[in-house]
C-alpha cells in the first residue's frame, strides 16, 4: 500500500478530515483527535492527516502539565510499543497500528516514533518514516540512531542534501561512527549525482532553445 493523498480518500473520508481540521482550527482538539484517529485507523499511510493528528495532540499535551502524567501515559503506552516491535519485521501494518495506539496515549513517545518510522520505511511509506523520525528528533536531537534512522529515511525518500546534513551532525556527536560515514558517502554520492543530472538537462534545454538537434 504506497503513500495516500486527501483527494485519494473516499468522499466519507475526506469529510471527516475536514471536520477534523474545522475542530482543529477551532481549538476543540479532542475532537480533532478523535476525528483524524478514526480515518488514520483506516487509511494509516495518509500522511496529511497524520501530521494533522500529531499537531492537534502537542497542542493538548501543551494545554496538560505535571510530571505524573506523563509518566502515566508513557508506561500506559509501552505494551502497544512492545508488541508492535515483535510484529514489526514480519507485519510493518500490525506494527503501525500498534505505534499509532501508543501514540494516541503519549504523542511524544521516542519508542513509538521510532517504531513508527521503522515500520513506515519496510512498508515503503518513506515520508511518513521521515515524518516519525524528525518527530522522534525533536524529543531527541543528540541520539545518533535517531540521527542515522532520519538520514536513512531523507536518502531513501531522495532528500539526498537534508540526509549529507544529518550524516554529519551525526558525526559531530560521534566522529568515527561507521555507519554516520557511510551514509554521508552514500548521500554525498547521491547528491552530486542528482546535480550531474540536473546540469545534463540543462544543457539540453539550451540546446532546445537554441533550435539545436539533440545528440
Amino acid at each position: 500500500m504506497p503513500e495516500v493523498t486527501v483527494a485519494s480518500l473516499e468522499s466519507r473520508l475526506q469529510k471527516q478530515v475536514e471536520s477534523a481540521r474545522a475542530a482543529f482550527e477551532q481549538g476543540r482538539h479532542d475532537r480533532a483527535i478523535e476525528t483524524a484517529a478514526a480515518v488514520l485507523a483506516e487509511q494509516p499511510a495518509c500522511l496529511p492527516v497524520r501530521k494533522l493528528l500529531r499537531a492537534a495532540q502537542l497542542k493538548r499535551v501543551a494545554d496538560r502539565s505535571g510530571l505524573f502524567g506523563r509518566l502515566v501515559t508513557s508506561v500506559s503506552s509501552s505494551p502497544f510499543v512492545l508488541a508492535g516491535t515483535l510484529v514489526l519485521q514480519e507485519q510493518p501494518a500490525k506494527a503501525v497500528a500498534n505505534a499509532d495506539k501508543a501514540l494516541l496515549r503519549d504523542p511524544n513517545n521516542s519508542a513509538a516514533l521510532l517504531l513508527l518510522g521503522r515500520a513506515a520505511a519496510a512498508l515503503g511509506w518513506t515520508e511518513t518514516a521521515v515524518f516519525a523520525f524528525e518527530s522522534a528528533r525533536e524529543n531527541e536531537p543528540d541520539r545518533p540512531e535517531l540521527l542515522l534512522s532520519l538520514g536513512q529515511a531523507l536518502l531513501t525518500a531522495g532528500r539526498a542534501t537534508e540526509a549529507v546534513k544529518v550524516a554529519e551532525e551525526t558525526l559531530r556527536l560521534q566522529p568515527n561512527n561507521a555507519d554516520a560515514l557511510g551514509l554521508l558517502r552514500a548521500a554525498s554520492v547521491a547528491v552530486t549525482l542528482a546535480q550531474g543530472k540536473w546540469e545534463q538537462d540543462g544543457d539540453y534545454r539550451g540546446k532546445l532553445a537554441k533550435g539545436s538537434t539533440p545528440v
